[in-house]
């Protein structure tokens, strides 16, 4: 079985996309026993089962974004409380933390709730795109589509010899030769096709994978172009005519050769079983892009875009909740909503241009996700935040219980019932602070300046002597 693993994703999203691979191998079992094995339906399949699957951490992620716009005001307060107080004031930097830390516990989440399973969303999205584009390498059944004309081509092209005066070149067994290599990189750039795995354009000598990973982004007119071995002509900027494209010449050759014509022979069959089993309503292929042409496959980028828009407006809605602040007072939210009608734009314009399985997906996941969305906030909007406070605090209670930590009578209730209006600038003493905002001068007594003198002049001098003098004075 080591040959099914050459060609399948590696580093970190190996493990993700080994999950997602065998998924996705499930799901064309299923379709098979069926009697419809199709990629289009796969692919729609597999789309809804992993976002079922990551259902909990999708639940997380909007719990996490929908607290977070509630919080938004009394954070906001908080550091309009604290905004005209010195950064090297730690004393009143603790006080503001410990508020802006009782506001996260008071909701029950933390500044980096949403974080975790955002990242581990980000993974799977990943390796799901990276499985998606090597179908092959994940599901056997279809591997097992390429493998009558890839194991030909190894056969029969391996020790293809582009100069034959030259020494044969010693072709390690199970590899293609150097020239016969050359000669499928340069019908890939003929074509503008590429392989998912960079490393292949520099590779010297292919195996039987990286043909199979060419075949896998042929669209219909390139198989007619690789089976039939086209010659890629250039015209001549002096006589005008055409001839044979020097940048070519290594597969112009290895088209023409008598083995390469060998190997071609009778593989109709088999492009026609791959071309079937990639097929979309019959007449389409889904490795093509659906182009600017009016055809029924140009709804598939314009379905893309509208439901990107509205998965984004909802999530905008989300993050809106609960905080009122004006747009021109909070340009976060402004570039936000300026991205969130761009990118559904762009995301339909580059379907246009990707394969028709790209797009499939898109719509399938935009469409899944608003009807999750739309789910899990109507949970969310039955949530009292009273009985939220009230659970967290049993929570920290039963933990300080087993910690053995006595309460110092400051619960998490009364913070729940502070409005956010009547949040104000208030000093550690309980005065309000100056009309700027500003903690009041400290004075220091003729007696602690002369402190201060003698610790200077014994060298004992330093920012938290001078803070403690301060806080002392302060207390006296």
């Amino acid at each position: 079985m080591n040959f099914i693993f050459l060609t399948q994703v590696s580093g970190i999203l190996k493990p993700f996309a080994w999950i997602m691979g065998k998924i996705l191998n499930l799901v064309y079992m299923l379709v098979a026993w069926m009697g419809i094995p199709n990629i289009a339906l796969c692919i729609v399949l597999f789309t809804i089962a992993v976002k079922m699957l990551t259902l909990p951490l999708t639940i997380k992620q909007q719990r996490s974004a929908k607290f977070s716009a509630k919080m938004q005001p009394e954070l906001r307060a908080i550091q309009e409380k604290y905004k005209g107080y010195d950064r090297s004031d730690r004393e009143a930097m603790y006080r503001m933390q410990e508020e802006t830390s009782a506001v996260y516990r008071k909701y029950g989440t933390s500044p980096l709730g949403g974080c975790l399973p955002l990242i581990i969303m980000l993974f799977v999205v990943f390796a799901l795109y990276r499985v998606i584009y090597s179908i092959p390498a994940y599901v056997q059944p279809v591997k097992d589509l390429y493998t009558p004309i890839s194991s030909d081509c190894m056969t029969k092209m391996s020790s293809f010899d582009f100069d034959p005066e030259d020494d044969a070149e010693k072709v390690q067994d199970g590899y293609l030769s150097k020239d016969a290599t050359a000669a499928l990189q340069q019908f890939m750039d003929a074509e503008k096709l590429t392989l998912r795995d960079r490393k292949a354009k520099k590779e010297k000598n292919w195996n039987e994978n990286r043909v199979i990973d060419l075949m896998t982004v042929l669209g219909t007119e390139a198989w007619e172009d690789f089976l039939s071995g086209k010659v890629f002509y250039v015209k001549d900027t002096v006589t005008g005519e055409m001839k044979e494209d020097p940048k070519y010449s290594k597969w112009n050759a290895f088209c023409q050769s008598d083995a390469f014509k060998e190997f071609t022979q009778g593989k109709t069959e088999a492009k026609e079983d791959i071309l079937r089993v990639n097929s979309l309503f019959g007449g389409y292929n889904i490795l093509d892009p659906p182009g600017w042409k009016l055809t029924p496959m140009l709804l598939i980028p314009i379905l893309a875009a509208v439901l990107q828009y509205i998965q984004s407006a909802l999530q905008m809605k989300v993050q809106k909740s609960g905080d009122e602040k004006k747009k021109d007072d909070n340009p976060t939210a402004a570039s936000m909503e300026g991205m969130m009608k761009i990118m559904p734009v762009v995301s339909g314009v580059f379907c246009v241009f990707f394969p028709i399985g790209v797009g499939i997906y898109w719509v399938v996941n935009s469409g899944v996700s608003i009807l999750q969305q739309q789910v899990i906030n109507r949970k969310l909007d039955k949530i009292s935040i009273e009985d939220v406070v009230a659970a967290n605090e049993a929570k920290v209670a039963e933990r300080n219980k087993k910690l053995g930590i006595v309460s110092n009578g400051t619960e998490t209730s009364s913070i729940a019932k502070t409005k956010t209006k009547t949040i104000a600038s208030y000093n550690n003493s309980g005065k309000q602070s100056d009309s700027d905002g500003k903690r009041p001068a400290q004075k220091v007594s003729d007696k602690k300046k002369d402190e201060l003198a003698k610790n200077a002049a014994e060298g004992k001098s330093n920012i938290s002597a001078i803070a403690n003098l301060y806080r002392n004075d302060d207390d006296e």
